[in-house]
């Protein structure tokens, strides 16, 4: 829960994950209580152990059990009042859980500024392959949180509030990118949503023009978004996790046109941004990132789109490897209906820059699109810059010539990559790898959307009716045998 006008943030996270002596009775407690029920014969013998004392030291039983009892009471009381306490962030600092006493020389709310590191850690060690976030502050103490205790967005949300509100704070592994996979892959119930990393790589593809990004606690719209924290940052644009006055988690993509460049080019980019966002605003598919708004604030650009829980398609096949053709054949599907829904739009809508970091894995197992378009040739016309990472652009699209055949090229070095685990060659119409002869079905389909000649390429209605029909007549041989 959140209150947009104080900036307070209450981050939901389950102490009974951690480890200890008091929330290990924690969880025996609750245990039992959820039981409801005992051995009888453990009943029995507890009764009659109880009887004897009571009869041989009256004072002495019944003044132990009323202590016992309190003190049972009181861990009850605890578990119920503090298990799902939640982290409380406010522009000044974190309020910590009462559970956390000991640990913190019983200060729970602690300024932003005493916060030293931030730890992945595994049994109290640096790991990048941790179980823990250790939370250390300057005075000595430290907060120790189980990564399964928080959900993916919870989690995402604190990391967020720590690396906007502590600049200075050190972060175990040090490395951006081992940290973020870290937290990616640390547990079912605490991964971090892809969608945090959209356009990861967007300050490698704009130019250097000064840009300062929204400070956290920003309102824009009157009050209707605010933003919660900043996700990515390059040359002209940048990503936030940002929140509607309705409580809703979106992202919100800033862009910006330099004051220097010409002012013919700046109306021209201006008026595209416009159009385009106009136009992606009527796309309507169960498996595209929508975009609920655009619009124009203080002569900054921005977007606001939907946020997606999941896995890019890259951090998939680098956790499970390259995958067998079958598996495949339904993500192929699934992404040649995508492109066809939107090549056959009027007028028709390009992605130009369909890699395996913008198609995300549903928690359903499916695959949706992000981060396509909109602004893309905005921002392009605006900076000279070429959008599209050159591994997965066909050589028309890095001469300038954008249309429906460069999206089916960049879905033939997708598949390639899904079957092999590598990245394409630049501007290779090869499909054929070692190491691998199973895939003879997807490796004609590469070589054809791969084609050196645009027009020679298939549509995206013809790859999907095409994959529909070989999934068919798999699933009816497999039947049959």
């Amino acid at each position: 829960m959140s209150d947009p006008g104080t900036g307070i943030h209450e981050i939901e996270y389950t102490h009974q994950t951690e480890e200890g002596f008091l929330s290990a009775l924690l969880k025996f407690l609750d245990k039992t209580v959820d039981q409801k029920s005992f051995d009888p014969r453990s009943a029995i013998l507890f009764c009659f152990a109880f009887l004897v004392l009571l009869v041989l030291h009256p004072v002495q039983t019944v003044c132990w059990t009323a202590g016992v009892m309190a003190l049972l009471g009181l861990l009850l009381l605890s578990s119920g009042l503090f298990s799902n306490y939640p982290i409380i962030t406010t522009q000044e600092g974190i309020t910590w859980s009462p559970l956390h006493a000991l640990s913190l020389n019983c200060k729970f709310s602690r300024p932003w500024s005493d916060i030293k590191a931030v730890e992945f850690t595994y049994g109290r060690q640096i790991s990048n392959t941790p179980d823990s976030l250790c939370i250390a502050y300057k005075d000595g103490c430290d907060v120790q949180l189980r990564l399964a205790g928080f959900t993916k967005k919870n989690l995402e949300l604190l990391l967020l509030m720590i690396r906007n509100r502590c600049p200075e704070a050190r972060w175990l592994p040090d490395d951006e990118r081992v940290r973020m996979n870290v937290a990616l892959t640390a547990a079912p119930t605490s991964q971090i949503s892809f969608t945090g990393l959209w356009l990861d790589e967007i300050g490698s593809r704009l130019g250097s023009t000064a840009f300062v990004p929204l400070d956290p606690g920003t309102i824009l719209q009157d009050g209707r978004i605010k933003v919660i924290g900043q996700i990515a940052l390059g040359g002209l644009s940048a990503i936030y996790l940002a929140q509607t006055d309705d409580k809703k988690a979106c992202v919100l993509k800033e862009s910006v046109v330099p004051f220097s460049s010409e002012d013919q080019a700046r109306k021209v980019a201006l008026d595209l941004f416009k159009r385009e966002a106009q136009l992606l605003a009527r796309i309507d598919h169960p498996r595209i990132a929508r975009i609920y708004d655009f619009f124009i604030e203080d002569d900054h650009h921005f977007l606001l789109m939907e946020f997606l829980e999941g896995r890019n398609l890259r951090q998939y096949v680098q956790e499970h490897g390259p995958q067998k053709e079958n598996m495949s054949l339904v993500w192929a599907k699934q992404i040649a209906e995508i492109l066809a829904y939107l090549h056959e739009m009027q007028p028709p809508i390009l992605h130009r820059d369909l890699t395996p970091d913008n198609l995300i894995v549903e928690d359903d197992g499916a695959i949706s699109l992000i981060d396509f378009g909109a602004a893309n040739q905005f921002l392009s016309t605006a900076t000279g810059t070429i959008i599209g990472k050159t591994s997965y652009m066909s050589l028309e699209q890095f001469r300038g010539k954008s249309s429906p055949p460069c999206d089916i090229y960049s879905f033939g070095c997708t598949l390639q990559f899904l079957l092999l685990g590598i990245d394409p060659e630049p501007f290779s119409y090869s499909s054929t790898a070692t190491g691998r002869n199973d895939w003879n079905t997807l490796q004609e389909l590469i070589r054809e959307c791969k084609h050196e000649d645009p027009t020679a390429r298939p549509s995206a209605r013809m790859i999907a009716e095409r994959l529909e029909l070989i999934i068919k007549e798999r699933a009816s041989r497999t039947a049959s045998t």
